[in-house]
């Protein structure tokens, strides 16, 4: 029934037909012609003809004896089904076609069936590690890396290639075995001015793909003088479809690769990658150009000089109008933040976005130029939620960077409407994490020393959403992006303070300081904590200013539990400053009763104190504040009592001695 079924289907005779002309008891004309209509019958359903059966019966034809213009119409038949089909490319793999279809790389092979192998063998891998680690397995790379030489025809080359790219995407295992492989030498001769341009484009492409994230791979590449050959390809002379490519590879080789990115910026890349910019190139052109100049200047200050004096910021502003596409709108929203003020980037509107990001990052004066270029309102138009969410991500980063220590450019962007946009994107249907990051990133940015811009983010609503982003059900990052909004908010500001806290931030921050958290996101929990229950208006790192003069607020530090994880990061490998922030706040939790007192004296916090003040790496701030914590918990004679019983103090009597401090302690030392 189930046969009768699947001859009754619209089309499954004639895939039926066809598939037993290839028959092992065919005649050569039948398998030829089966081969041939079976390809085609793919082409237009692979589901259909896979479903069919007809995969095994394909799978059998790959054997040395097969004629090769039969093997051609059968390897591009496989290919066909396994197109852009993840379920298929299994069921190929699983028939056993891997290990023939490799063996048609070889040199015996005829090219125009190498090439069909090739084209074949990369879909069958296309975003599939499985089939990925299979095909490096079967032995292929050697076989293609032959394929990339000078002798091989062009068609092949460019088949070889596109399958080398399918391979190492998104594979870092199989990226060092191709290059282990020898294949960046051959790749890069490629790209020389005597290869068709179709070859360079395809060369360039794989280079891309094989050195994207791969910081040993960006170095070989640029030894084997990729550089050189790159920039050559954006010149005006070049097929806008090598530019693109060219443009891209260079970017992948010079992503945060100072050594890269210099010889880059020595090789001419900058002026000509700003040509390319103008109105009248290509899209996908303008796109990459962006992506490469956001890589060369990110992290990198003396290349956003060089860029911004280049005169890319005006094209890059212009890109981001409503006009530009949103890959490019993104990627130059990302180049202004590397100008202006680097904090968190990584593709147009994208690529507009992401080359202005780096154009920005810690740089006031590109800052300054990128604002007076009229950069500000569309970076806050394309906050809207009709914006791509990768765009918003990339205009979200930029205006952080933009505003960063800048307070004439925290009110251009309030005053352009950035505030609610930015509220909407921490909402919890927000598609994607990095937007809420970049949100919250932008949102502490522009709160950050600015009082009235502290009130107009609280009273746009920001406070609940950052409080909801500290919870453990939230990537790190968020968390740690929403702890720093909040310590943002609440610097100097007693009423965002006393919202802070009714809004239920303590307890999730108390929670963040647990040693299972990620160190970054612990760093920045202990500093907001410190801005909510510490006070000392001379350190601008842990300021703290919530519960100075608000015993409430303190009582709320202690009734959260948040005494004892304060204690253990003094014992902790927690960075100098974050050690600052705890002993600041516990110095206030022990002012203020003698029930936080007594929990302090429970969590041992005389041992870690002893240490920190007879170790001479302790900072200045720690040493100068832990005795007063002493002091403070030696004023209960309960206290005292357990200091005596399970401190080794003789060596704090002498540093508390030295220091001259309140007599009372002096005494403890006949306790």
């Amino acid at each position: 029934m189930a046969g009768e079924d699947l001859c009754n289907q619209p089309g499954n005779s004639k895939i039926l037909r066809n598939i037993l002309r290839i028959s092992p008891t065919s005649g050569l004309d039948d398998k030829s012609i089966g081969a041939r209509e079976l390809k085609a019958l793919a082409m237009k359903d692979s589901t259909k003809v896979a479903d069919a059966g007809a995969i095994p019966h394909l799978v059998a034809l790959l054997s040395a004896g097969t004629l090769s213009v039969i093997l051609e119409d059968v390897v591009g038949a496989l290919g066909f089904i396994a197109l852009e089909n993840s379920v298929n490319q299994g069921k190929v793999a699983a028939a056993g076609a891997i290990p023939p279809m490799v063996a048609l790389l070889s040199a015996s092979i005829p090219a125009n069936v190498q090439e069909t192998a090739a084209c074949a063998l990369g879909r069958i891998v296309a975003s599939n590690p499985d089939n990925q680690g299979m095909v490096a397995s079967a032995g292929v790379i050697p076989l293609l890396v032959a394929l990339l030489s000078a002798d091989t025809p062009a068609h092949v080359q460019v088949a070889a290639a596109n399958f080398i790219l399918n391979l190492v995407v998104n594979n870092p295992e199989n990226q060092e075995k191709v290059a282990s492989a020898g294949a960046i030498p051959p790749l890069v001769a490629l790209l020389s001015a005597s290869t068709p341009p179709l070859v360079q484009e395809r060369a360039a492409f794989a280079l891309g793909f094989l050195l994207a994230k791969h910081a040993g791979n960006q170095v070989k590449v640029a030894s084997a003088g990729a550089i050189y050959f790159l920039v050559a390809l954006l010149s005006a002379g070049t097929p806008a479809h090598v530019q693109s490519e060219a443009a891209c590879a260079l970017a992948n080789l010079v992503a945060y690769n100072p050594d890269n990115q210099g010889k880059a910026v020595s090789a001419g890349a900058i002026p000509l990658l700003v040509v390319l910019l103008s109105a009248s190139t290509p899209a996908p052109v303008k796109r990459w150009a962006v992506y490469a100049l956001g890589h060369l200047a990110q992290d990198n200050p003396g290349n956003q000089g060089k860029v911004a004096s280049a005169g890319v910021i005006p094209p890059l502003v212009a890109l981001l109008s409503a006009s530009t596409p949103a890959d490019v709108q993104q990627e130059a929203a990302g180049a202004l933040a590397s100008l202006v003020a680097g904090n968190l980037v990584n593709q147009g509107k994208q690529e507009a976005a992401s080359a202005l990001a780096s154009l920005v990052a810690r740089n006031l004066v590109n800052q300054g130029k990128v604002a007076s270029a009229g950069a500000i309102p569309p970076l806050v138009a394309l906050l809207s939620a009709s914006t791509a969410a990768h765009v918003q991500y990339n205009a979200a980063v930029t205006l952080g960077n933009i505003v960063t220590n800048n307070p004439d450019n925290q009110c251009k962007a309030v005053s352009a409407g950035a505030i609610p946009p930015l509220v909407v994107l921490l909402s919890t249907s927000t598609p994607a994490d990095v937007q809420l990051l970049a949100a919250c990133a932008s949102l502490g940015q522009l709160a950050q020393d600015n009082p009235g811009n502290q009130g107009k983010v609280a009273s746009a609503g920001a406070i609940p959403p950052l409080v909801t982003l500290l919870s453990a059900s939230n990537p790190a990052d968020v968390q740690q992006g929403a702890a720093f909004a909040l310590a943002s908010l609440v610097a100097r500001n007693l009423v965002n303070q006393g919202k802070v806290a009714s809004a239920g931030a303590i307890p999730p921050l108390v929670a963040l300081l647990s040693a299972s958290t990620a160190a970054p996101v612990q760093e920045q929990a202990g500093r907001t904590l410190g801005e909510l229950v510490t006070n000392n208006p001379d350190n601008k790192v842990k300021v703290a200013y919530l519960v100075t003069n608000n015993p409430d607020n303190q009582v709320k530090v202690a009734s959260a539990d948040g005494i004892p994880p304060l204690v253990a990061l003094l014992s902790t490998g927690a960075l100098a400053n974050v050690k600052e922030t705890v002993v600041e706040s516990l110095k206030q939790i022990a002012t203020c009763s003698p029930r936080n007192r007594k929990i302090m004296a429970a969590a041992d916090v005389f041992t870690p104190l002893v240490r920190l003040m007879t170790d001479s790496r302790t900072t200045t701030p720690v040493f100068s504040t832990a005795p007063l914590i002493v002091e403070a918990l030696l004023s209960d004679p309960r206290v005292r009592l357990t200091f005596a019983s399970v401190t080794p103090f003789l060596p704090l009597m002498a540093v508390l001695q030295a220091r001259s401090l309140d007599p009372v302690l002096r005494g403890t030392a006949s306790v």
